[in-house]
């Protein structure tokens, strides 16, 4: 198993093939990832690589954070993750990995983290249409309705758990199954999906 990327969105837009036909691309961004540290399986129980992405301000890194980047002799990062990887796969401390790390035509896992919408009704968190727009309803045209009863054996009156009602929206990760578009002019790649997160 091979080194993931981490890259930062940067928006969408489109290109167009050699029959015209037109394809909606994700334009990312891979800027200044390298190898901050190798786990191995004599001294960690587990292989892997640790990847550091983009540059962090110094006066913002911790002491111990400071000395990490020090002994890999890389610039303090914004963002570190590590990927499982084989033995025969590991990469030397200090690499830095670019776009054509994939090729086009290869498929790839993405993962990303959904923008945070905040405190969310059960409309919009759960496509409800909530109810009528007049014939009685007073002031509770956007509610969910009713959620299930709340008498419990011990009389408790809670309400039961996993049911679709109100609360935070977005913030979550979610990943699809994609293929490497294109590479354009390093540090740029493409993959013909949407990929859902923020672009910060």
């Amino acid at each position: 198993m091979r080194c993931g990327l981490v890259a930062q969105k940067v928006g969408m837009t489109r290109v167009f093939t050699d029959a015209g036909e037109h394809v909606p691309v994700t334009v990312l961004k891979v800027d200044q990832l390298q190898v901050v540290a190798v786990r191995s399986e004599e001294k960690d129980k587990y292989t892997a690589v640790q990847l550091g992405y983009g540059k962090a301000k110094v006066k913002n890194v911790t002491q111990p954070m400071r000395g990490h980047f020090a002994k890999a002799k890389v610039e303090p990062k914004k963002k570190l993750v590590e990927f499982r990887v084989a033995k025969d796969a590991v990469l030397e401390v200090g690499a830095e990995l670019v776009p054509s790390h994939f090729v086009p035509g290869q498929f790839v896992d993405v993962v990303g983290t959904t923008i945070g919408r905040g405190f969310t009704g059960s409309m919009v968190r759960w496509n409800f249409h909530g109810l009528e727009a007049s014939h009685g309803v007073s002031v509770s045209h956007r509610s969910h309705g009713s959620t299930t009863g709340g008498s419990q054996p011990d009389g408790a009156g809670r309400l039961a758990g996993g049911w679709s009602r109100h609360d935070s929206g977005g913030q979550c990760r979610s990943g699809r199954v994609s293929l490497v578009y294109s590479l354009g002019p390093p540090p740029i790649s493409a993959i013909p999906a949407s990929v859902r997160c923020g672009t910060s």
